[in-house]
Parts: structure tokens; sequence; C-alpha cells
């Protein structure tokens, strides 16, 4: 009976695994251009794509399948429900050149098994000067971008076991994009992750995120960036995370992210960790295409670091705080082998 239940909680996740990929595969037979090198360019609203949150930007984006916190509404909103009572992330991210953007994330528990959820995204990209076709100034313009979202997750009680839990999680997107002219849009997420407390536990997780039309600032509309994911995360030991990512872009062919973090934790209340991750479509000279990280947990406060090159262009860094109330175990080493929290002593399961 218990191989039963596990199988049956796996078939979800392995169905929409499933069509996520058919659909792309169909969407990459209709329009030979999406989901390949050739698509470079073919879409826009590219700052749907810069990650938040200096803890998944340390590990090279390698996230959707780890997503344990407020920044859940980005990577994957089925983690949601790994969140204690309440969750909030703030991160600004110093970008190339004068581009700077800042993140805000605030998830709240109605339920032992669902979480309510909002995030906003702004970009600042700086002052650029506006001329005509002779080249003549003719004033400055400053372009910016707003990304508003809400999300909800929910745990899939009748899949779960003791082994095995699922969730699933949905996001919608307000979308506004400034350059001289504006434009808006509204896009949606949906993400699914499956948890196994198994004696090496691990995660899984399959995304498509920016499901929407497009982004129409003249006479002409370009369609956003749909990117489906499927995420593993496995703990081989308590304190060491290893993750990966394979990324299906349509403006772009697949490629392969991996991440890394090894903690120590002196007390049941504080954690320091290092990180690290790679982008294999970025690879090239120096260490473009590798990002690096440190984190520290003190009580209900996370502060994390992530430096990430980029060759030419130069570095970028982001910095983010995080609120967990109360502290936020790590999945995998709560007292109970399940996805659902404890709160000043109450069990929600």
């Amino acid at each position: 009976m218990k191989g039963l239940n596990t199988r049956t909680a796996l078939r979800p996740a392995l169905a929409a695994a499933l069509v996520l990929c058919l659909a792309a595969a169909a969407r990459a037979a209709e329009e030979p251009r999406y989901f390949s090198s050739k698509a470079v360019g073919t879409t826009t609203a590219d700052f749907l794509n810069l990650p938040v949150g200096a803890r998944a930007a340390a590990m090279g984006g390698a996230y959707s399948a780890i997503a344990e916190e407020a920044s859940a509404i980005y990577w994957n909103p089925a983690g949601l429900v790994q969140i204690p009572k309440l969750s909030a992330v703030f991160m600004r991210a110093q970008y190339l050149e004068e581009i700077s953007y800042q993140y805000a994330a605030y998830a709240h528990r109605l339920s032992y098994d669902s979480v309510l959820a909002g995030s906003v995204l702004l970009t600042d990209i700086g002052s650029i000067d506006q001329t005509d076709i002779s080249g003549n100034k003719l004033g400055t313009f400053t372009p910016r971008d707003q990304v508003f979202t809400l999300s909800y997750s929910k745990a899939i009680l009748e899949f779960s076991d003791k082994d095995i839990d699922v969730s699933i999680g949905v996001s919608a997107k307000y979308i506004k994009s400034k350059i001289v002219g504006s434009a808006k849009s509204y896009a949606g997420d949906i993400g699914i992750m499956t948890y196994n407390f198994g004696d090496i536990p691990y995660r899984l997780a399959v995304t498509a995120t920016n499901i929407g039309g497009g982004l129409r600032y003249d006479t002409e509309s370009n369609p956003l960036p749909l990117t489906f994911k499927l995420g593993a995360a496995v703990n081989p030991f308590r304190n060491m995370l290893f993750s990966t990512d394979v990324v299906f872009p349509k403006q772009n062919k697949p490629n392969v992210l991996l991440g890394g973090e090894l903690a120590t934790t002196p007390n049941e209340l504080t954690r320091f960790c290092v990180r690290a991750g790679l982008n294999t479509q970025q690879m090239s000279d120096g260490l473009t295409g590798m990002s690096f990280g440190l984190g520290a947990t003190l009580h209900f406060f996370s502060l994390d670091y992530a430096f990430v090159p980029m060759g030419e262009l130069g570095t970028t860094h982001r910095i983010s705080l995080t609120f967990d109330f109360p502290f936020r175990s790590p999945v995998f080493q709560r007292r109970d082998r399940t996805i659902f929290t404890k709160m000043k002593g109450i069990s929600f399961k």
C-alpha cells in the first residue's frame, strides 16, 4: 500500500512535466526560430528574467527545486508552502553600468496547507539621451519597468504521505514597461514541487513562467520570454545542498544551471553558508557564467550576498534581506518529515 501511495504521489508531477515538455516541443515545431539559438532577440521584457534573491543568484539560478521563502513567487510558487507563518524578502541589485533593480516580496500562511503572497519588481536603467534621426539631442528619457505578482500555493494533501509531499503554485502578473512610450501586459506562472524524505532527501520541480501575450510599445507586439524548467535538488548530507535546472527558454536554446551550498550551524537559530553556481550558457573566458555568494541567518533574519561576473560587461552585485517568522528551519531538517510547519507549538497537520 505504501508503494502504491508513493506512485500516486508522483503521478501528477510526472504528468505535468510530460505535458510541459510536450508543449515546449510543439511550440518549437510550430515556430522553428523559438527554443533555439536563432530565437535570440525575438522576445521582449527581458527584465522578467532578472534573478531575484542573492541566495538564488549565487547558486547560478538553479533554484526552482529549492525556493522556500517569499522569493519562491519568482522561482517556483509551489515552494511557498515551505514558509513558516510569514516570510518577506527585500533585495537590491547593482547591475551593469547605471542599471539597478529592486525586489520586495511578502508571503503569509493562510492555513497549514496554503499560502498567499505578493511581490513587486522595479528596474531603473538610468537616463539616456534622446536624439532625432540626424543625431540632434532632443532631451533625455529614463526607461523603467514594473512587475506586480500575486501568488497562491497549496499542498496537495491527497497525494501526500510520510515520505513524499507534493505542492502546487500559481501566479498572476501585471507587467508595465516604459521606454519613451509605455506598454503593459499580463502573464501567469505555474509550478509543481515534490519532496522526498528518504535516506537522501531530494526535491523535484516543474515550472512554466511568463505565460501570456506580449508587449506592444507602438504598432508591433513582441512575445514575453516564456520559459519552462525542470529542476532537482538533493541533500546528500545535512548541511550540503546541490541543485540543477534544465531551462527551455523561448528566446534561446536549452541550457543547464548548477548550484551548490555548504552550511554550518553553530546552533539551532544560526546558519552560515558559502555558495557557488554555474550557468553553462554564459560560459566563456575567465569567470563568466560562474557565481559566488555568502549568507548568514541569525534567528529571524537572513542576509545574503551574490557576486556574478559578466565578462567584458563588468560584474554585478546583489544583496538581499529575508525575514522569516517564526524561525524557518530547512524543510529536510524539520522534526516532522513533512513540508507542513509548526507554529507556537501548534501543528497544522
